[in-house]
C-alpha cells in the first residue's frame, strides 16, 4: 500500500502545499476586496467547468485506470470535450457582457483587464484538468504533480518577490490567471512529450456509450456536490459585500487544509484498485481509512495553530473575522474527510447513485442551514453550516458503506497494531 500511495500523494501534496502559500500571498497583496472578487471568480469557474464538463474527466480516470479504452481514443474524447467547454464558455461570455454588461467569472463591469484574465484563467483550467485525468488514468499521477509543483515554485517566488516589492506594477489577478495558464500548458507539454504522442482516434460506440453512462451520474453528483460546498460564497456575497467574501474565503482556504489528503488519495484509488495485478483490496482500502483518519487529527491542531499565527502577524486586520468562522467549520471538515475516501470506494465499485443521494443529502442541509443562519450570523453562521451538513452526510456515508460492507464502526476509525506500524515506517 505504501509503496502504491506514498511517491503520487507526496508530489500533490507538495503542489498543492505550493498552491496553499501562493493564495497566502495572493490574498495578502489583493487585500480583502480583490481578494473576494478573485475567490468569487474561482468559484464561478468551477461551476462552469463542472456543468460543462458533464463528468468526463472522471470517466477517462476510470476508463484508463482499467485498460478498457485505447490511449488515442480516451485522449480524443477528452480533447473533445474541452474543446466544447471552451467554446461553451466563450459564447456564454459574450452573452452575459452583452445582457449586463458584467464578465462572467468575477461579475465585474466589463473592461478588457478582466475580459481576457477570465479566458486566460479559463483555458488554463480546462487544460489542467483535462491533461490531469490523462494522467491519473494511465498511472502517471506523479509526474503529473511535479509538473505542477515546478510551475506554481516558480510563481510563488514571482509573488514573493511582488510583496516584498522587488517587482513591481504587477496586478494580483493578472499574475494568478497567468499562473493557471502555465500549469494547464506545461502539464500538456510533459504529457505529450514523455507519456503520448498527440494521436486522435474516435472512440467506438460502445465505448462512448460507457464514457457518456460513468459521465452523467459523476456530473450530476458533482454540481449537486459542488453547490454544497459554494453555496455559502454566493449567500455571503448577496447579503453582504466581496470584502466579506474575501475574508470567509481565506478562512475556508484554512479549513480545505484538511481536505488535502483525502482528496488526493481519492483521485489516486482508481488507478489503484483497478489497475492491472492490483493487490489494493478492501482491507488496505479499510486500512488507509483509519491511517488517514488519525493523520487527520494531527492536520486539525495544525491548521488551528497555523491560522492563528497568520491572522496574527501576517494578514491585514481585517481578515482576522474570519477565524471564529474557521473554528466552527473545523469539525464538518474532518468528518467530511472520511466521507471523500468512502465516495471514492463508490465510485470504484461504481456504486454511483449512493454518491449521488449523498450529495443531494448534502446541499439540501446546506441550503436550509446557510439559509437560516447567514443572514442572522454572517460568517459563522456560513461556518456552522458546513459542520451541520458535513456531519450528517458523513454519517449516511459510513452507513451505507457498512450495508455493503459489514464492518463495524471501529474498523472505520479506530487503529489497529498493523496501522500503528504503517504509521511508524510512514514517520520514518
Amino acid at each position: 500500500m505504501l509503496k502504491s500511495i506514498i511517491g503520487p500523494v507526496f508530489y500533490r501534496v507538495s503542489y498543492q502545499s505550493l498552491v496553499f502559500i501562493t493564495g497566502l500571498f495572493v490574498a495578502r497583496i489583493a487585500g480583502p476586496e480583490l481578494f473576494g472578487i478573485i475567490s468569487l471568480m474561482i468559484v464561478n469557474t468551477a461551476v462552469f467547468i463542472i456543468l460543462t464538463d458533464f463528468g468526463t474527466g472522471a470517466a477517462v480516470i476510470w476508463h484508463g485506470a482499467g485498460n478498457e479504452i485505447q490511449p488515442a481514443r480516451l485522449f480524443s474524447f477528452a480533447a473533445s470535450s474541452g474543446a466544447v467547454q471552451l467554446f461553451l464558455f466563450l459564447a456564454v461570455e459574450f452573452v452575459v457582457i452583452k445582457i449586463s454588461g458584467r464578465t462572467l467569472l468575477t461579475q465585474q463591469r466589463f473592461n478588457s483587464s478582466y475580459f481576457f484574465d477570465e479566458i486566460i484563467y479559463f483555458l488554463g483550467l480546462v487544460l489542467a484538468e483535462k491533461y490531469t485525468s490523462l494522467f491519473y488514468g494511465r498511472g502517471n499521477a506523479a509526474l503529473a504533480n511535479r509538473t505542477f509543483s515546478t510551475i506554481t515554485a516558480f510563481f510563488l517566488i514571482i509573488f514573493i518577490l511582488v510583496y516584498a516589492r522587488v517587482i513591481k506594477g504587477v496586478h494580483a489577478l493578472d499574475l494568478f490567471c497567468s499562473m493557471f495558464l502555465a500549469l494547464g500548458v506545461g502539464e500538456a507539454i510533459v504529457f505529450h512529450v514523455w507519456i503520448q504522442r498527440i494521436s486522435f482516434l474516435k472512440p467506438a460506440a460502445e465505448e462512448l456509450k460507457s464514457l457518456m453512462s460513468f459521465s452523467v451520474i459523476v456530473f450530476v453528483a458533482n454540481i449537486i456536490q459542488f453547490l454544497a460546498y459554494r453555496l455559502d460564497f454566493w449567500l455571503i456575497d448577496h447579503y453582504y459585500t466581496a470584502a466579506d467574501v474575501g475574508i470567509y474565503a481565506q478562512s475556508n482556504r484554512f479549513a480545505q487544509l484538511i481536505w488535502l489528503l483525502p482528496i488526493i488519495i481519492s483521485a489516486l484509488l482508481p488507478p489503484l484498485m483497478r489497475g492491472e495485478n492490483s493487490s489494493f483490496d478492501d482491507e488496505a482500502f479499510l486500512q488507509l481509512l483509519r491511517i488517514l483518519n488519525f493523520i487527520t487529527v494531527v492536520i486539525v491542531v495544525s491548521v488551528i495553530v497555523i491560522a492563528i499565527a497568520f491572522y496574527h502577524w501576517f494578514f491585514q486586520n481585517e481578515y482576522s473575522r474570519g477565524l471564529s468562522a474557521l473554528l466552527l467549520m473545523l469539525p464538518g471538515y474532518f468528518l467530511f474527510a472520511t466521507a471523500t475516501l468512502l465516495a471514492a470506494w463508490f465510485s470504484v465499485k461504481r456504486l454511483l447513485k449512493i454518491n449521488l443521494i449523498g450529495s443531494c443529502l448534502c446541499f439540501v442541509v446546506i441550503l436550509a442551514a446557510d439559509l437560516i443562519l447567514i443572514p442572522r450570523n454572517s460568517l459563522d453562521g456560513a461556518g456552522l453550516a458546513n459542520t451541520i451538513a458535513y456531519s450528517i452526510t458523513t454519517l449516511y456515508f459510513i452507513l451505507q458503506f457498512r450495508r455493503h460492507k459489514s464492518v463495524a464502526m471501529k474498523e472505520l476509525f479506530l487503529c489497529k497494531k498493523e496501522d500503528i506500524i504503517v504509521i511508524k515506517r510512514l514517520i520514518s
